[in-house]
C-alpha cells in the first residue's frame, strides 16, 4: 500500500514493499554481531534554507532528552532546525510509551543526512516486481548516527527514522526492500556483552541508506526527521510532527 504524505503530515506513512528476484534474505530477528556491515534497506517510515542551527550549537527542543545510564545525552536540537546535508543534529528514540515501565529504553543520537543520490531505474530489474516500478527512479538516502546515550543495555531499539521530499514538498514513496540492492548499504551500530546483556555500543555509528522513488521529471532534493520513532502519550506531544529537522540538498 502506498501513502504519500504530504506538508501537513499525518501521523503514519506506508512505503513501497518490493522482493529482490535473486539473494533473497530474511530480515534477521537478533543484533548482528559487533561491526558487521550489512548492505540492507531497511523499512522506517516516518523542506530548503541555510542551516539556523547545528548539533554542537542548537537551540534545545521543550524537553531535554534524558540523561541515559551509558553515555550522556544531549539536548535535542530543536523542531523545525534547518540543515545542510552532513550537517548534524541530536536526535532519539525510545522503546515504548511509560518510563516506569521496566523495559522502557530511550537513546540519543548525533544523527545527519550525508547524501541524497539519483540511481536508475535500471537498479530495481533486481526486484521481483521491478515492472510495476516503470518510470520510478530510485534515490538513495544516506544517514549517520552515532549512540550518545542509551538508558539501558539494549540491542532492539530502532535509530531514528527519516522521510524524503520531491520538489513540491510532499513525501515521497518508500521502497522497503526485503533483500538488498547492491548501491544501498547499511552498518549497524556495533555491539557489547552478550546474551541477556547483549547490547549496542554507546559511540560506535550506524551508516544506512534508504531508497526512495521519484516519478519521471521530480527528484528528492531533502530528508526530514518527525520524531516518528518516538513513542508519545499523545501524537499531539511532538513537537516534531508538524516542524521536522530538515536537511536539504
Amino acid at each position: 500500500m502506498i501513502s504519500n504524505r504530504t506538508s501537513s503530515r499525518p501521523f503514519t506513512a506506508l512505503g513501497v514493499a518490493a522482493v529482490l528476484g535473486l539473494g533473497l534474505s530474511a530480515c534477521a530477528a537478533e543484533a548482528p554481531a559487533a561491526s558487521e556491515t550489512q548492505p540492507s534497506t531497511e523499512a522506517a517510515t516516518s523542506a530548503s534554507a541555510s542551516p539556523s542551527s547545528s548539533a554542537s550549537g542548537s537551540s534545545s527542543a521543550s524537553a531535554a532528552a534524558p540523561a541515559g545510564a551509558s553515555g550522556t545525552a544531549k539536548d535535542l536540537t530543536a523542531p523545525g532546525t534547518k540543515l545542510g546535508l552532513g550537517e548534524k543534529a541530536v536526535t532519539h528514540t525510545n522503546t515504548g510509551k511509560d518510563p516506569a515501565d521496566a523495559k522502557y529504553t530511550v537513546a540519543t543520537y548525533t544523527s545527519s543526512v550525508t547524501k541524497i543520490t539519483a540511481g536508475a531505474e535500471t537498479d530495481l530489474a533486481a526486484l521481483k516486481d521491478a515492472a510495476k516500478f516503470a518510470g520510478q527512479t530510485p534515490y538513495y538516502v544516506f544517514t549517520e548516527h552515532t549512540l550518545d546515550s542509551l538508558s539501558k543495555p539494549s540491542a532492539g531499539i530502532s535509530e531514528p527514522r527519516l522521510n524524503a521530499q520531491l520538489k513540491d514538498g510532499t513525501d515521497a514513496q518508500k521502497l522497503i526492500i526485503i533483500g538488498s540492492l547492491d548501491q544501498c548499504p547499511t552498518k549497524r551500530f556495533e555491539t557489547t556483552g552478550s546474551s541477556d546483556n547483549l547490547s549496542y555500543k554507546v559511540g560506535s555509528t550506524m551508516t544506512s541508506c534508504q531508497v526512495f522513488l521519484a516519478p519521471a521529471g521530480d527528484e528528492i532534493v531533502s530528508a526530514d526527521y518527525a520524531d516518528s520513532g518516538f513513542s508519545y502519550a499523545s501524537s499531539s506531544d511532538n513537537p516534531y510532527r508538524k516542524n521536522p529537522i530538515v536537511w536539504s540538498k
